[in-house]
């Protein structure tokens, strides 16, 4: 690519970098999340704390990431001739010369890819955890009918009604 190429075309090689990173940044999350999801199902606690403190790590630096992704594609968008500084990825890239189209978009993919595999993993966990709460609620609510009336705490303010924690022989589980 020649240096009147750059000029027309922007950072490109940053927008390919930004993509790549991205998309490492979703293939790291991927095992930590299926490793919460199975503790979670499994009940299994030890670790626990550190992969969701991993989690949340790697969630920030993938915000981080994409900010820098709206920069840079936003500086891009404006660098070419006739863009309107608002156009979508695809019709960005479509300016592009064919390899370098390809190139950027096959990367796109990936990230897209990677980010449908954590949203299916994310919303099993999410069903999963859904269901039990149902579950656990109808079982209080049948072995327990009284419970559902109001609730006060031995200062005599009123406590709410979610299932965090329950009172049982004088101590607390939850």
């Amino acid at each position: 690519m020649n240096t009147n190429m750059n000029e027309n075309y922007g950072n490109y090689e940053a927008c390919l970098e930004i993509l790549e990173r991205e998309a490492g940044l979703l293939a790291q999350l991927g095992p930590i999340q299926e490793a919460v999801t199975r503790a979670v199902i499994r009940r299994e606690w030890e670790g626990f704390d550190s992969s969701i403190h991993s989690l949340a790590e790697l969630s920030g630096r993938f915000e981080d990431l994409e900010g820098e992704r709206a920069r840079i594609f936003a500086g891009l968008s404006a660098s070419l001739p006739g863009a309107d500084g608002a156009e979508r990825f695809y019709a960005l890239v479509s300016r592009f010369p064919e390899p370098q189209r390809q190139e950027i978009t096959g990367r796109y993919r990936e990230l897209k890819r990677e980010s449908l595999k954590l949203k299916a993993a994310n919303t099993d966990l999410l069903d999963y955890l859904d269901e039990a709460r149902t579950v656990v609620g109808s079982f209080l609510e049948t072995a327990l009918p009284k419970r559902f009336g109001p609730a006060y705490s031995r200062q005599g303010t009123k406590v709410p009604q979610d299932m965090r924690n329950m009172v049982l022989n004088q101590g607390v589980t939850g």
